[in-house]
């Protein structure tokens, strides 16, 4: 009887933790309904990327980006860390990862870097970094980094803009301690954000929410940040594990996220595939309910944010599909539609990359057509040496309508298009003699 009773209790004991489990597992998206792009890894060799996948499986998450800096990669003999083992990423580790785990990781090439000694790349190397796969560049200014002080980097940060390569993990203004910044790094509202403010085509995501989300104050000053510089974004890598609870209000901090949501991207900050899904899935817990916890890193145990899904969908993935290239083609390839608006805001930010279908026009109208990258600001067509304002159908097309052709002779036509973006990025198609009539186009009957 006392048995009976003991295995009983047992099994309401039981009972009472699998159903504990299943409720606190009830509150976290399944890991299907949402993509979750992790924009703030490191890697450290080859041999960690099938783990991250397994570990991203478990927890929800769709793709990781290591920020490949001389710190934490291994080239393919060994350990020895250099330039060389970085620039050998795209022949080998991501072939690797688009062959054996479908484009689920992306590499940044960074830069930890010493004010005299400058950038290990050269600038014109940025556009093959782009051409090459990788997705924006990490830059890890050590000590007064400033505007003078590291050879040439006025014109890296000119030509990553130029080139639609974000700085993504934008590492500045390390606090020494909680009241304060260490000598050996910038203050925030000084040479960093002024670097932001000379450079306003080139997109910064600076890592750790530039150390100001961890306190009240730190949030009133980022605020104050966003308002006036269009291109200032941060990540939340390790924030949450640092926040001040004496100094920390959880209500302030969800109304922050709230509005400042198409700011705010997800990053870890995790090395190799060193974090378990359990951690992750605690750092889900911050953003996604209200449940006390402590995070991803460890930290301060405080309620979680409970954000609504339309600021989850911005801080998860459509903030970093609008931002880092490649993104959104993975996101997708995957089955993910992310669209090109998110409630008000646009997908404005990246390069708007513009393609021409080919069109043969044979007796009838027809539109020539063609796709963006990103939504534009102005699209025009350039046809036998006249111009023409295309129209920007907010999907990534574009069009001409068939009516602007009438009047062309029998022949092969270059067309020309020129899209621009909100920031002021520039793109032109890059292949010629897509449109060819065949026969006058004055007699064009139009199509039904």
């Amino acid at each position: 009887m006392n048995r009976k009773l003991t295995t009983s209790k047992a099994l309401g004991l039981l009972l009472t933790l699998t159903v504990s489990a299943a409720a606190d597992q009830q509150v976290i998206y399944r890991p299907s309904a949402m993509p979750r792009v992790d924009m703030h890894t490191h890697m450290d060799a080859r041999t960690q990327y099938a783990k991250a996948v397994e570990a991203m499986d478990e927890w929800g998450g769709t793709i990781s980006i290591s920020l490949a800096g001389l710190f934490w990669v291994q080239d393919n003999n060994g350990s020895n860390a250099s330039a060389a083992s970085v620039r050998q990423i795209p022949g080998n580790d991501m072939v690797y990862v688009k062959e054996k785990l479908d484009d689920r990781i992306l590499f940044v090439p960074g830069a930890f870097t010493i004010p005299s000694d400058g950038i290990w790349w050269g600038v014109d190397e940025i556009k093959t970094f782009k051409e090459q796969g990788f997705v924006g560049l990490k830059l890890w200014p050590h000590g007064a980094i400033l505007s003078s002080k590291i050879p040439r980097i006025h014109e890296h940060l000119d030509e990553a803009g130029r080139q639609g390569m974000p700085l993504v993990g934008y590492h500045t203004g390390d606090p020494g301690n909680a009241y304060s910044n260490s000598p050996a790094f910038p203050k925030f509202e000084d040479d960093t954000i002024d670097v932001a403010k000379t450079h306003p085509q080139t997109t910064f995501i600076f890592a750790h929410g530039l150390f100001m989300l961890e306190n009240d104050q730190g949030m009133a000053k980022l605020a104050e940040i966003f308002d006036k510089y269009p291109n200032v974004f941060v990540d939340v890598a390790f924030t949450h594990n640092a926040r001040q609870p004496a100094h920390y209000t959880v209500s302030k901090a969800r109304e922050f996220y709230i509005k400042y949501r198409d700011r705010i991207l997800f990053g870890s900050d995790v090395f190799a595939a060193g974090a378990g899904a359990s951690g992750f899935l605690n750092e889900r817990k911050v953003l996604e309910t209200d449940q006390v916890t402590n995070g991803l890193h460890g930290g301060p145990k405080l309620e979680g944010f409970n954000l609504p899904d339309p600021v989850l969908n911005h801080i998860y993935y459509w903030n970093a599909a609008r931002l880092i290239p490649r993104v959104r083609q993975v996101l997708e390839d995957r089955g993910f539609k992310i669209g090109f608006e998110l409630g008000e805001f646009k997908f404005d930010r990246l390069p708007p990359d513009v393609t021409v279908n080919k069109l043969t026009v044979n007796g009838q109208v027809a539109d020539l057509t063609g796709t963006l990258g990103s939504l534009t600001e102005s699209l025009t067509v350039e046809i036998a040496g006249k111009v023409y304002q295309g129209v920007d159908n907010l999907n990534g097309t574009w069009k001409l309508p068939g009516d602007k052709l009438t009047g062309l002779p029998a022949g092969t036509y270059d067309v020309k298009v020129t899209a621009k973006n909100s920031i002021g990025l520039v793109r032109t198609d890059s292949t010629t003699n897509e449109l060819a009539v065949a026969g006058s186009s004055r007699k064009l009957k139009p199509t039904r």
